[in-house]
């Protein structure tokens, strides 16, 4: 069996493997009317549910790197089923494409787990290129001129491991940049639109900044993991969060790196950090009280917000509407319509 890898996240390894299954359906391209056999999905959802006769069944949730779809399976299909399967683990299903209430869903009647495909056929990844944008933020670290921060900086980057989990990581489990490739690309999203302030405010310590704006998230590496076909929340991100995670991490950094590391330049860093978000009632435990941290939480806000919208028209645009449906976190719908095919607009 020959196998080549395909990306490292944290400790675990996707592989591909040219032997392996595969998929003959994706997600996105299912229609009402198909009936699928042992087709491969990652579970994204397993709940037990209770009818009002009594008689047990279980919504389910299947998706693969173009998206999620959600289901049942009911009483008479269970004994096919194998229900002590964990969620991000790769499965074999067969059932039929339906619509219900106006939604494609599907129904299961056969479901077991598989390792004959390989997990990266299921995990969403950055569309930018990765590389490319290493090394722009590359570029930066090495004109930084305080030597504090740009040796904490290569110190980091210079961590084989460090770099690796950074460059695949996902920013989040679900809101925005929640792929493979994620948190690097909303660092650089960042760095991006800021490079504005930097020239409208030369007043602005660049430095420091971009410091925090390169670590801001660095917490995610604690609180996330990606093990199977699933993004998820560690127990210490449950317990601890990212933003104290991340102050965690910087100390044990510095630590490790530079024990004469100037003791304010430490205290603004560690602000920007913890204010990133912008409001307690967002997650900070303090508010920006610094230029630097204010921008900070504003290019913040904007790639994350930007970046819900974007990939939130790109789900949605299938429909043909004017419209996007509402999206929760962003409490609106989107007019879509100018990001229709051609041929689409001119009907």
């Amino acid at each position: 069996m020959v196998i080549i890898p395909y990306e490292t996240h944290h400790t675990h390894v996707l592989y591909v493997n040219i032997f392996w299954m595969e998929k003959k359906f994706i997600v996105s391209d299912l229609k009402p009317g198909q009936t699928l056999f042992d087709e491969p999905f990652a579970l994204s959802e397993l709940e037990k549910k209770s009818s009002q006769q009594g008689k047990i069944y279980y919504n389910i949730g299947l998706s693969d790197k173009t998206g999620e779809i959600h289901g049942k399976i009911w009483s008479e299909a269970l004994v096919n089923c194998d229900l002590n399967t964990k969620i991000g683990e790769i499965v074999k299903v067969t059932g039929s494409i339906q619509e219900y209430n106006g939604k494609t869903q599907i129904v299961v009647d056969k479901m077991s787990v598989t390792t004959e495909i390989s997990p990266a056929e299921f995990l969403p990844v950055t569309t930018r290129d990765r590389s490319q944008m290493k090394e722009d933020l590359k570029n930066e670290i090495d004109k930084i001129k305080n030597q504090d921060y740009q040796k904490l900086l290569l110190a980091f980057w210079h961590d084989a491991n460090y770099l690796d989990r950074y460059s695949n990581f996902p920013a989040a489990e679900y809101v925005h940049h929640a792929y493979v490739g994620g948190l690097l690309e909303h660092v650089w999203e960042m760095y991006q639109l800021s490079r504005a302030y930097k020239s409208i405010y030369p007043n602005l310590d660049w430095d420091l900044f971009f410091t925090g704006l390169f670590f801001h998230d660095i917490g995610k590496l604690e609180e996330l993991d990606i093990v199977g076909a699933a993004i998820i929340r560690t127990n210490a991100g449950r317990l601890i969060a990212h933003i104290g995670q991340g102050i965690l991490f910087i100390d044990r950094l510095i630590s490790k790196t530079n024990s004469d590391f100037d003791s304010v330049s430490k205290d603004k860093l560690f602000h920007l950090i913890l204010s990133h978000q912008g409001e307690l009632e967002f997650g900070s435990p303090v508010r920006p009280q610094m230029v630097e941290s204010l921008i900070l939480s504003m290019v913040d806000a904007n790639s994350a917000s930007i970046n819900q919208a974007t990939k939130h028209i790109e789900k949605s645009i299938v429909s043909g509407e004017d419209f996007t449906e509402y999206h929760k976190w962003l409490g609106r719908s989107f007019y879509q319509k100018d990001y229709l095919p051609d041929a689409t607009k001119d009907q």
